[in-house]
């Protein structure tokens, strides 16, 4: 069995995809199948994606990131869409957060991007409807998802997305 590596070239290569791709972000498994029953993933963040609030329902579906390159900021929110708490990842401070089940989260990347290894419990599940935030846009490429990437890249605790 050959040992999966996320080295320098690894983390291009990731950059590159994101790049490349039209959410603008790309993961490498290290997690063999869909179903393993823990998930460990390498994603680069490239600064235009947009991940959308969202919380995983199951009691088992904890979250543990650890940033690997870059910078970014993991804003929670409670179920009103208020931010809670925003923490500022990068290599020489925070490097790591386990997010609990049933945490409403999402992502702003600094102006390079980031790169997080994810760790959590299998098998993968889609996130349903009810697991995305209604107070805030859907992954589409519209004027909405621009304006909440601009409040969210400054946004602080205690504020709420101007409807």
């Amino acid at each position: 069995m050959v040992p999966k590596i996320v080295d320098l070239t690894r983390l291009a290569e990731l950059k590159q995809q994101a790049l490349d791709s039209p959410r603008k972000r790309s993961n490498y498994n290290l997690h063999d199948t869909l179903d393993a029953p823990v998930q460990r993933l390498a994603i680069h963040l490239h600064p235009d994606t947009y991940i959308r609030p969202h919380k995983h329902l199951e009691q088992n579906k904890w979250e543990l990131m650890l940033i690997l390159d870059g910078e970014m900021d993991l804003v929670l929110f409670d179920d009103s869409g208020l931010i809670t708490a925003r923490h500022h990842f990068h290599y020489s401070s925070v490097r790591a957060v386990e997010i609990p089940p049933n945490t409403w989260h999402s992502i702003a990347t600094g102006e390079k991007g980031a790169t997080i290894m994810e760790i959590k419990e299998g098998p993968y599940t889609p996130i349903t409807s009810e697991g995305l935030a209604s107070w805030s846009p859907e992954e589409t490429n519209t004027d909405d998802v621009s304006r909440f990437k601009l409040w969210l890249s400054s946004a602080q605790v205690g504020d709420s997305f101007p409807v």
